[in-house]
């Protein structure tokens, strides 16, 4: 079995954590906010709810994952479960700084996809350049378009 793909990383935002939890309350604009989500079934961002995805990598794969949100502290943490193409789990911390906030992204999650999973043994740098690709232009997009340009990685 392939090593997970990690990920923990902050990003400093000029937003307030109650302007920021007010953006990402607005799961609808995900798909527009977001060019390589291109598809988004459910989202609320409530315990219990089911987020069904498809993401257009950089590169010429899709991966369908359902995102399940286990916990939730309003304006502080997000808990989810991904499964599907991917799986494992996946946390958002919020804190407050001086001039707004930081969102810290973790995540550790197997590839399960059955094509894909054989091909990461040769393709990891590849796929880590494509997550990556996605988390930054993810980021940009989310300033420009919920936050109005404000903020800084």
């Amino acid at each position: 079995m392939p090593a997970p793909f990690t990920f923990d990383r902050r990003f400093g935002l000029a937003a307030t954590p109650e302007q920021l939890w007010a953006v990402l309350q607005q799961t609808e604009q995900y798909p527009v906010w977001w060019s390589w989500l291109r598809e988004l079934e459910g989202g609320e961002l409530r315990e219990g709810a089911v987020a069904r995805v498809l993401v257009q990598a950089p590169l010429p794969y899709k991966l369908r994952m359902d995102i399940t949100v286990e916990h939730v502290v309003p304006q502080r943490s997000v808990d989810t479960h991904v499964r599907g193409d991917l799986q494992g789990p996946a946390r958002l911390e919020v804190d407050a700084t001086p001039g707004g906030c930081t969102a810290r992204l973790i995540w550790s999650l197997k590839l399960r996809d059955s094509v894909l999973r054989p091909l990461s043994f040769i393709a990891r740098p590849a796929m880590v350049w494509a997550h990556d690709r996605v988390i930054e232009i993810g980021l940009r997009e989310f300033e420009r378009r919920a936050l109005g340009g404000a903020g800084g990685a």
